[in-house]
């Protein structure tokens, strides 16, 4: 039974109903981290005393990985969940993006991730049990235009799930991950900037309605949860019916960011 978490990315969007979540209807602790001090400290006045923990601080930093996760190996009883669910991204064509842009998507993303899932996978595997839940996307398994390296360090997390599972067989230590389609949250604004405007997109699905999906997915045994209709369809029209789906991306998507990607540049 799952008692203690870690979660990542805990301020806003999913990370935040994860932490609602696994308080109140799993009945777990919650060490919760981000980098926004404020948001982690109204958040754990929203639920039960004592029930959250917050750890304010940047992920890209291997010093502050390394005190999150003395902090979360301290707690009662040990870690018994780790949800990576901290992500950036960056609308952009690939060719015009900074080498400091990509790397701090990269050492987030991913380079965080896989350090807190090292960290994990050794501290679990010790004691016979555990969950290393990886928040990954739809996008893992598809491609997206202006998206590249966003896209890339998705479909990396998928490949480090794969191979875990094979690693972890038989130590009592789940690896999975949850790969959402679009959902509501803060995330897209940030990504396409002020200037971004994100009414043409499909209507993300509400946060509260995915998270439940990954809630539940905990009692399951799934390498991979696509967590609504739309992630389903989107990855099965890929992988089914690749000619129709390449030529609507060509079609709506890559047209659709270029011109966003141009608005913003000229403000």
């Amino acid at each position: 039974m799952c008692r203690h978490a870690l979660v990542t990315g805990a301020s806003s969007g999913l990370g935040r109903e994860l932490v609602r979540q696994l308080v109140r209807d799993r009945g777990m602790t919650v060490l919760a981290t981000a980098r926004r001090l404020d948001r982690l400290e109204t958040l754990a006045a929203e639920l039960p005393p004592g029930r959250v923990a917050v750890e304010a601080g940047d992920l890209a930093d291997p010093g502050f990985r390394d005190r999150l996760w003395q902090r979360a190996e301290a707690m009662s009883g040990g870690l018994d969940l780790l949800v990576n669910n901290a992500g950036l991204g960056d609308f952009a064509a690939f060719a015009d993006q900074t080498p400091e842009s990509m790397r701090r998507i990269v050492e987030v993303n991913l380079m965080a991730l896989m350090d807190l899932t090292q960290k994990a996978v050794r501290h679990m595997r010790s004691r016979g049990s555990g969950q290393i839940l990886q928040v990954s996307s739809v996008l893992g398994f598809i491609g997206l235009p202006y998206s590249a390296v966003y896209v890339a360090t998705k479909h990396a997390v998928n490949g480090l799930v794969k191979s875990l599972r094979y690693e972890l067989r038989g130590t009592g230590v789940r690896v999975w991950a949850a790969c959402p389609g679009r959902t509501e949250s803060e995330f897209w604004n940030v990504a396409l900037g002020e200037a971004g405007r994100t009414d043409a997109f499909p209507r993300g699905e509400p946060a509260a309605k995915v998270v439940r999906a990954i809630v539940r997915g905990l009692d399951g045994r799934r390498a991979f949860l696509l967590t609504g209709a739309l992630a389903r369809a989107t990855v099965a029209l890929a992988r089914w019916l690749p000619g129709p789906f390449e030529w609507s991306m060509l079609r709506w998507s890559a047209g659709y960011f270029g011109g966003e990607i141009e608005r913003a540049s000229r403000h």
